[in-house]
């Protein structure tokens, strides 16, 4: 995890500003070698800018990650509520990450 977030302050991405997400999904189905049917799935989280309605980036996840951000996301939307409605002013910016595996 380390290593990761020190990746993060290193990369040269610039962040960009989505305030609108569409969420999608797909199903591929195919028979094995035994003729015997499989399915498989992704969801695509697409993220659209609304001052321009313009398509920011497009990310597919397989369903385990999915459920690995859903959890991810519902826990730090908690830590942020808790935090927005504290009094006290934070000492300084206080960035906390997540990694999804």
């Amino acid at each position: 995890m380390k290593h990761v977030q020190q990746n993060i302050l290193q990369t040269n991405i610039r962040p960009l500003f989505a305030d609108e997400a569409l969420v999608a999904h797909t199903i591929k189905t195919g028979k094995d070698d035994k003729g015997k049917l499989t399915k498989e799935g992704h969801i695509f989280l697409i993220f659209v800018d609304a001052t321009n309605h313009k398509p920011v980036d497009k990310i597919a996840l397989s369903p385990l990650t999915a459920r690995a951000l859903y959890g991810a996301l519902g826990d730090a939307l908690d830590k942020l509520d808790i935090e927005l409605k504290s009094k006290a002013a934070p000492k300084k910016a206080k960035v906390e990450t997540d990694y999804i595996r």
